[in-house]
């Protein structure tokens, strides 16, 4: 039955917990449609930030950033420290909010680390369409596959034909933090859509973009978000973006 009185006390709670902030640089369609130009500064982007991830300007290195420290992994695997005046081609950024526990269950690969978000979103009465989240994932894992790209080799190339020539390291074991982003799974091409994480290990010498993992001793993290508006006339259309080839498995 209806109760007008708890309905109406749920909503006054609701208002005074504060969502997190999500800032994007640049729309997803600009970066999939091949421009790799400068948007802003790390320390702009990330500076401030709980974490982030994005692509370094001329996609010099996958970001991953963390608690203010932000890092690019280049085309040979091995995480350097970003300073903040350095330029980026593609950024978000999580800020404030209220960190929750979110339940991974050992053994679970991507699709099940999403399926554990998307239940986590279901018990607190939030639609996956309609927030975004940020996730901390810290701990060991196997079967883990991250991936870097190297600047494209010629004038035009879109992101889809840069990584078909992706990067990939494998690991057995490994032990780190990966963090990201789970999207709506609709888009008009300004955002990404589903999961979207990069990785950077414990002693700092590995990381990427994540394609492939199991959970087996971890502890996650969950901020329910509001996406600040993307104000980007030069985007490309969702209908137009393969993104499978940006986030699927591997091959």
């Amino acid at each position: 039955m209806f109760d007008p009185v708890l309905s109406t006390l749920r909503q006054s709670i609701h208002r005074r917990t504060r969502h997190g902030e999500v800032d994007q640089t640049a729309s997803a369609g600009r970066l999939f449609g091949g421009d790799f130009s400068a948007r802003t500064t790390a320390g702009a982007e990330f500076g401030n930030s709980r974490l982030g991830i994005g692509v370094m300007h001329d996609l010099d290195g996958e970001i991953v950033s963390l608690k203010g420290q932000t890092w690019r992994v280049p085309v040979d695997g091995k995480p350097i420290r970003v300073g903040p005046d350095e330029t980026i081609a593609f950024g978000i950024a999580a800020h404030g909010g209220r960190r929750h526990t979110l339940n991974v269950p050992n053994g679970s690969d991507v699709d099940g680390i999403v399926a554990a978000i998307d239940a986590y979103l279901e018990q607190t009465h939030a639609d996956p369409e309609q927030v975004v989240c940020a996730v901390e994932i810290i701990g060991e894992f196997s079967d883990v596959l991250v991936r870097t790209v190297a600047p494209p080799d010629h004038e035009g190339a879109s992101l889809g034909e840069v990584i078909d020539t992706e990067t990939r390291f494998r690991f057995e074991r490994w032990s780190g933090s990966m963090v990201g982003f789970r999207f709506p799974n609709h888009t008009d091409g300004r955002t990404i859509p589903g999961l979207h994480l990069h990785a950077i290990s414990t002693d700092c010498s590995s990381g990427g973009h994540v394609r492939q993992v199991t959970t087996q001793g971890t502890h996650s993290n969950i901020w329910i978000d509001e996406l600040h508006p993307i104000v980007d006339d030069n985007h490309v259309a969702a209908a137009d973006i393969d993104f499978s080839r940006y986030e699927g498995p591997a091959d």
